[in-house]
């Protein structure tokens, strides 16, 4: 998921002026070379949004860092943030010849933090901003998730992601920075809040989440540090200052940060996670693994149909490609691929990697009223098809069949190490909405976003607030936390949200909403600078609360675009990359600089042993000018650049 965190200065007042433009950062870099004013062989053109001022620093102490070595001419450049995201996931950009640097939000599985940036099928999706296309690369992330072997020996699979780290330090076509930094700055009215190392879901985990006992309340009277559980009260109002205007309330046409902390006060997913990764069922009462059986996807070959391949690589085809023949070379012009209704001949016939059963929970209401069925599960797995997130969905889910009212099967193509995570991965929709086209499921378009979640969608003005209130059938009120079978904490926990109505003021300009906090319009926000934590942090009327998130910031090289095909370039770049100053100097020490590319929460199941790979992978980006004036040099003569 692209990840962005607003960062600004400027000074205004309420509601119906709190906004301001979208923000985020890229660095971009002209592929072409030699052709500068300067006296320098590289032309580099960094790109980057003025109104984030870590991401401005980071950018202009990566840019110095390159002009001081004498290879490189640089500019920077302004984007604002919604036309940055559509921009760097349109697929004609990696012909552009520039380097994104953006932010990815990953999962607790360890290939969200290397398929997304470099598999060529999300090419345009997210994050593959670049075209990377490197069969022998493709083949070694599928190894590493799929296949029995590495289902059946978690070992096994640790060690091809190690393969995977090392071959991405080698190639080098991204460079991580650092490890990201999630931190929630809140007055003392707000209590028992932590957080969440998702920056999208760090309020709706942080308003109630059973998993972790965790639940936020209000109280003016106490500090947070005097109170606990037992001193819970109920009602109140809570007013988040949101970073970025929701792009989209649509969940299967959205892929930032902020579209999915908007909706996920809305919908929900059959399981859940606690902050470790554990997975608890959720809107499913249960679900076990049926049966796994060893097949690849050569096995779907009989029912494939054979679609015609256009010059610049596009199928003619409406419909969803499930699984493609992976012996077909699009450069033929045609290739066989497998839809969703030849999947469901498949499975009919019992050809499919690996099935999983969910037992629907029953009396779970949307916010329409209906009741969740299978029914809801199968609808929502088809409007996901085709849509932005379609090449996340159905890299692993071949199949989703109604056994019966409150029984849903879910089929992975192949085994897939990652199926219990991925594969009920949807936030459920109701089905007056599930026939929606794409991007209409949002209340800009008349339809306000329906589903089971803790608070009602109330009111929206773009640009400037979104309003909640508390379901009052939530069926977890409903039920109660007693009733959910894995639940064994406190006695004293509440059965459901306790806070009523939530306001979340749209406030990109970040010293505005720190002003806003300041001056009690909100009572809490996210993404301020890192100068600004070190001031709240100090402050005994104000709490901050941080954790190392599950992602990262990234430059993405053009590999596709002369010279960048050559990785001696990109290997000399990212050794320019100064890491720890920019943790040091720019973000204050509030982050990690990232020696390799696996953040610490994937690592139990992405790599054998943590520190034997940093010290493996460390060398390759370290900053180190004087390797990098060699690899310049080889570039320059192999080139014959003056």
């Amino acid at each position: 998921m692209v990840r962005n965190t607003k960062q600004s200065r400027s000074s205004i007042k309420r509601r119906r002026v709190l906004q301001g433009i979208g923000a985020a950062g890229a660095i971009s870099i002209a592929g072409c070379l030699g052709d500068s004013d300067g006296d320098a062989p590289f032309d580099i053109r960094l790109e980057v949004n003025s109104d984030n001022d870590d991401r401005v620093q980071m950018v202009e102490l990566i840019a110095s860092s390159l002009e001081d070595t004498g290879y490189f001419n640089t500019e920077i450049e302004d984007y604002e943030w919604n036309d940055y995201v559509a921009r760097v996931m349109d697929p004609a950009y990696a012909e552009d010849g520039f380097v994104p640097c953006i932010g990815l939000s990953g999962t607790f599985n360890p290939e969200s933090f290397c398929q997304a940036l470099h598999h060529s099928e999300n090419h345009g999706q997210c994050c593959n901003l670049n075209g990377i296309n490197d069969s022998e690369l493709d083949d070694m992330l599928d190894d590493a998730r799929y296949g029995v072997d590495v289902v059946e020996d978690p070992d096994l699979r640790r060690e091809r992601y190690d393969e995977i780290w090392e071959y991405l330090a080698e190639e080098r076509y991204s460079s991580i920075t650092h490890f990201d930094l999630d931190a929630a700055v809140m007055n003392t009215d707000v209590h028992g809040f932590s957080m969440f190392p998702f920056s999208e879901s760090i309020f709706d985990y942080g308003l109630y989440s059973p998993q972790d006992e965790q639940v936020m309340w209000m109280d003016e009277d106490a500090h947070p540090d005097d109170t606990e559980l037992s001193d819970l009260q109920e009602g109140g109002t809570l007013r988040i200052g949101a970073a970025e205007n929701p792009d989209s309330f649509d969940p299967p046409y959205s892929t930032d940060t902020t579209s999915t902390m908007a909706q996920e006060f809305v919908f929900e997913q059959l399981l859940a996670n606690d902050r470790d990764g554990n997975l608890y069922p959720w809107l499913a009462e249960s679900y076990e693994l049926v049966e796994t059986q060893n097949i690849d996807r050569t096995d779907y070959e009989e029912y494939m149909t054979e679609v015609d391949v256009d010059d610049e690589g596009a199928l003619d085809t409406d419909e969803q490609v499930i699984v493609r023949h992976p012996e077909d070379d699009p450069a033929d012009g045609s290739v066989r691929v497998l839809t969703p209704a030849e999947a469901a001949d498949a499975v009919d016939n019992d050809v499919f990697g690996m099935q999983f059963r969910y037992e629907i929970r029953e009396g779970v209401e949307f916010h329409n009223g209906e009741e969740l069925t299978a029914e809801h599960v199968v609808a929502t797995v088809e409007r996901y098809e085709n849509s932005d997130l379609s090449a996340q969905t159905f890299d692993s889910l071949l199949h989703a069949r109604e056994v019966d009212e409150y029984t849903v099967d879910l089929y992975a193509q192949v085994p897939d190490a990652e199926a219990e995570r991925e594969l009920p991965g949807l936030y459920i929709h109701s089905l007056e909405q599930a026939d929606l086209e794409g991007n209409d499921l949002d209340p800009r378009e008349g339809n306000d976003p329906i589903g089971t979640g803790p608070y009602v969608f109330d009111e929206m003005s773009d640009e400037q607030y979104v309003e909640y209130s508390l379901n009052e059938n939530y069926w977890v009120s409903e039920l109660g936390v007693d009733g959910i079978d894995w639940f064994d904490g406190s006695s004293e926990f509440p059965d459901g949200p306790v806070i009523d109505e939530l306001e979340v003021e749209i406030v990109p300009d970040n010293s505005t909403r720190s002003a806003a906090l300041q001056s009690d319009e909100i009572d809490i926000t996210y993404g301020l600078t890192t100068d600004d934590l070190d001031g709240y942090d100090e402050s005994n009327d104000y709490v901050v609360s941080s954790i190392e998130a599950g992602g990262y910031e990234y430059i993405q090289y053009p590999a596709n675009v002369e010279p960048w095909d050559d990785e001696r370039l990109r290997r000399a770049v990212n050794l320019l990359v100064p890491r720890e100053s920019i943790v040091e100097n720019v973000l204050n020490g509030w982050a990690r600089p990232a020696w390799t590319d696996i953040p610490e929460l994937a690592e139990e199941n992405g790599t054998v042993d943590a520190a034997a790979l940093e010290d493996k992978i460390r060398p390759y980006n370290e900053y180190d000018p004087e390797r990098a004036e060699e690899l310049l040099e080889e570039v320059i003569e192999d080139h014959d650049l003056d």
